[in-house]
Parts: C-alpha cells; structure tokens; sequence
C-alpha cells in the first residue's frame, strides 16, 4: 500500500520519502517513531522557480476487505465548534518575508465533512472498535512539531531569496470504504438497522480534530526545543523588524512564535496541530489533486506585503 501510494504522489509531482521519523517519549525512554510517508512538493508545481513549499505526512492503514470506518459528524453549531476554516491545509509564512492572503487555504476546508468521532466496523462480524483510528492521528499529530521544527530551522536561516513559506497537511489514508453517520442516528435507528448504509452515507474524506493533551504539549516543546536559541538571533530579530513595519501582529512575530512553541507553558497552537484530514485509498487520486490546486493558488496570492 505504501509503495502504491508513494507512486501515486510522485506522479502527482512530489518528492517522496519514506518513514518520516520523529522522537517521542514512551515511558520515559526517548524512541523513535515514524509516519509512513513524508511527500514534499515545490510550488508551483511544474516550475524551476519555485515559492513554497507542500508537506504531505501520509499514515497508511491496509484493512480487511470487510471492515468499513464509520464517522460521527460534529455536533456543535457553527460558531462553537472546535473547526477552523483554513487550519487543515496550515499556510505558514510567519517565517520568512513574504505573506500568503490570509484565507488562502479556506476553501480546501469549504465543503468538507467534520467529524468529531470515528471507528472501524467489520461488516462480517460486527466488531466495533477505534484503536487503528487514534493510533494512526496519534502518529501523525506527534510528528507535526518536528515537521514544523524542522521547516523553520531550515527556512530562516537561509537567505532572503530562499527562504520559503510553507504548507502542510497530515493525512490519515485507509484502504477501507468511508461513511458518515446520518444527521438523524439514534441508538433506535441503529438498532433497526440491517446495512450501515442504512444509517450513514459514504464519503471520499473527512477531517477530524484533535485537542492537544498534555502529553502532547510536554512532546511540542520538546520537538520545538532548539527553536528557543534561533528566537535570540540576529536574523530573526531582523525578521521581526521587517515583519513589524508590515503590520504583523506581536504575537505573530517569529521570535516569539519560536519561543512559545519551545515553551511548555506557551499557547495552544491548534492552528499547527489539531485538524488532521481521513481519507479511503480509493479517493486519494482526488484529495491530493485538491490539495495541489488549492496550494497553487495559494502560492499564487503570496505578496511581499502584509494584507491589511
């Protein structure tokens, strides 16, 4: 599946490697862990000159034929669910000097199915059970702060000309058919169920969000630590003043976003680390087609200065 995959993406026009590999604490032992498939792609595709790059962490998950992922879409009414428009796709400039528009990768997350609980159902048994689901977004949030970690140390330094803004997208990729659960199920409606096309309809992918726990947060700052010593140099102190005198924020400055990332006691970050995209093999053609086309234009709406 992996091989398969990996092909797919590299006809896509992406550079692939395999095993992205992240340190992780288990049990108070420092291991290393990986995600499947790490994808970078220069945009815009197709050019030498490239302006952006577009990370692509891909978990792969082969099922049997008979099991289908059954989700639960959320709940909560526009304004207090935990869904950011924009924050599935992550267009991160912050680093560098130029800006993306700030709504650039809105329209990735514009029809998209949200869901808050997913699980896996063996169609021939009736087995229930989620532990395939968390492992793999598991897997892949704990390896988002390296990727970012690792995009800002190689960025910033670099020079004024080749230093990029990026994107990034962790996927969660299956071989099994996906359905979202009807509006209106009940324990009642499940009950009386014969199919589970009777209570949910199929999807090509949805997107599930994840809050950080504290575990999670103590891994962050530990895969971010080097970030705190590049916030004191004199680069990113210039970087600060250029990105200043455009209007930026003070708590969107890169010496700060560096240091809080690295501090355990800092924000959230949700907007890196919580929005995570699932998708059946079937439909992966489609969802990294989707992805391309609303990063080119993206790249497309980059400016050398901050929309006001």
């Amino acid at each position: 599946m992996e091989y398969e995959v990996a092909k797919m993406l590299v006809a896509s026009g992406y550079v692939i490697d395999s095993d992205y590999t992240y340190a992780r604490d288990d049990a108070g032992l420092t291991k290393d862990f990986s995600v499947d498939i790490r994808a970078t792609g220069y945009l815009p595709f197709k050019s030498k000159n490239y302006r952006a790059t577009l990370e692509l962490l891909v978990e792969c998950k082969h099922r049997h034929q008979g099991n289908k992922w059954l989700f639960f879409p959320d709940p909560n009414i526009d304004e207090m669910s935990p869904f950011v428009l924009g924050r599935t796709m992550r267009a991160v400039d912050n680093f560098s000097k130029v800006f993306f528009h700030p709504n650039c990768t809105v329209p990735f997350d514009a029809d998209a199915i949200f869901c808050m609980k997913g699980v896996e159902v063996d169609a021939s048994s009736g087995t229930v059970h989620d532990s395939e689901i968390k492992h793999g977004l598991a897997q892949l949030q704990y390896a988002l702060p390296s990727l970012l970690a690792d995009n800002i140390r190689f960025n910033m330094p670099a020079h004024e000309d080749d230093n990029s803004p990026f994107i990034f997208c962790p996927i969660l990729l299956t071989t099994s058919e996906l359905l979202v659960a009807r509006n209106d199920i009940s324990i009642k409606s499940v009950e009386h169920a014969s199919t589970l096309e009777d209570i949910a309809v199929p999807a090509k992918y949805v997107i599930l969000h994840l809050y950080p726990t504290p575990d999670f947060e103590r891994h962050q700052q530990i895969s971010c630590a080097s970030l705190a010593e590049l916030a004191k140099r004199p680069l990113t102190k210039n970087l600060d003043a250029f990105r200043r005198d455009q209007g930026e924020y003070e708590f969107r400055l890169p010496s700060v976003l560096c240091t809080e990332l690295a501090n355990l006691n800092g924000r959230k970050f949700q907007e890196y680390f919580s929005q995570t995209v699932v998708c059946s093999l079937e439909h992966f053609p489609d969802l990294i087609e989707e992805i391309k086309k609303v990063a080119t234009k993206a790249v497309k709406s980059i400016k050398k200065q901050r929309a006001s």
